[in-house]
């Protein structure tokens, strides 16, 4: 509840007072967003071993980190190579495969507050898409050149053709998904049990109407899908804040270092000057966090479905 509140009004504030003060300069936007990925972001995923070990080590004992690292490694490295190899199926894919898993998050959010259980209906995966991915859904609709010229900046060997096919196929999914995602939430607001967490996807669509993209996406990444994660994860491992924050903080630390490592090194390869520097870094950026974000949510919709084979099992039938 506490982070629902807090995560809508930074959304309504941010959106107030971009159009008062302005959108701050595109660089720091791309080194915030960076930063802010390093700090909540990469302790998402990096701590994925530990839902590994949960899977694989009643099973494989001692040697499920064999089982576990190279897999998971070789998906990591398989889609940073199809950004350069297939861009437009890649980041098209890794738009829905993100709106999913963002979904099916906040589904175990709501669950955990309601008492329900995980489902695998059909009707479940395509509200995760269509509730998860408002944040892509929205700019593609509303924002479709700013989305277009970021893609151009991402994308390492577009010539903007690439960029406006996916601007293109992203918008026809929009055009179905975020009615489906409007009714949703329309029901839900109009229900008789109100719940503040039931604004949370009209917050998010909100932000990502009226600010920049890389504003709306950090936000809702950061400071509300990750940090959703990291609490579940903590509950998981039943680790009280104290020592969560111990595992988590090297993670963070780590990763900060190597954003500024890599500033570094692009600018010291680029010139100080040189505005070279920021389509690198964004490329850095989102195809690193493709990379680490395609095995992490296979890995965790895998754990899910595991969960949910375990309570089939224990409910008599």
């Amino acid at each position: 509840m506490l982070l629902s509140v807090l995560y809508i009004a930074i959304c309504v504030a941010v959106t107030a007072a971009l159009p008062l003060w302005g959108a701050p300069e595109f660089s720091v936007l791309v080194y915030s967003a960076a930063f802010l990925v390093a700090i909540l972001g990469v302790p998402h995923g990096g701590l994925d071993h530990w839902t590994g070990h949960r899977l694989l080590a009643s099973r494989f004992r001692n040697s499920w980190w064999l089982m576990f690292f190279p897999g998971y490694l070789a998906v990591g490295l398989a889609v940073a190579v199809s950004w350069f190899a297939f861009p437009v199926a890649t980041v098209i894919g890794f738009f829905l495969l993100s709106a999913w898993h963002f979904g099916r998050e906040e589904q175990h959010r709501v669950n955990q507050v309601s008492g329900g259980h995980w489902t695998a209906h059909l009707l479940t995966h395509v509200l995760a898409i269509a509730l998860g991915g408002l944040v892509i859904w929205v700019p593609a609709l509303v924002r479709p050149s700013e989305m277009q010229s970021l893609l151009t900046l991402i994308i390492p060997t577009s010539d903007g053709d690439q960029a406006a096919q996916i601007v293109w196929i992203t918008r026809s999914l929009a055009m179905v998904l975020f009615p489906i995602a409007y009714v949703t939430c329309l029901y839900r607001l109009m229900g008789q049990r109100q719940d503040v967490n039931d604004w949370v996807p009209v917050a998010t669509a909100g932000l990502a109407a009226y600010t920049p993209i890389l504003v709306s996406f950090t936000a809702y990444f950061c400071l509300w899908h990750s940090i959703l994660g990291l609490t579940r994860l903590r509950s998981q491992e039943g680790l009280s804040s104290r020592q969560f924050i111990a595992a988590t903080a090297p993670l963070s630390v780590m990763a900060v270092l190597g954003v500024v490592a890599i500033g570094w090194l692009f600018r010291q390869s680029l010139g100080a000057s040189s505005i070279d520097a920021i389509p690198a870094s964004l490329q850095t950026l989102f195809i690193g966090l493709s990379a680490i974000a395609v095995p992490h949510l296979l890995l965790h919709e895998w754990a899910d479905a595991k969960g949910r084979l375990l309570h089939r099992e224990e409910v008599p039938s």
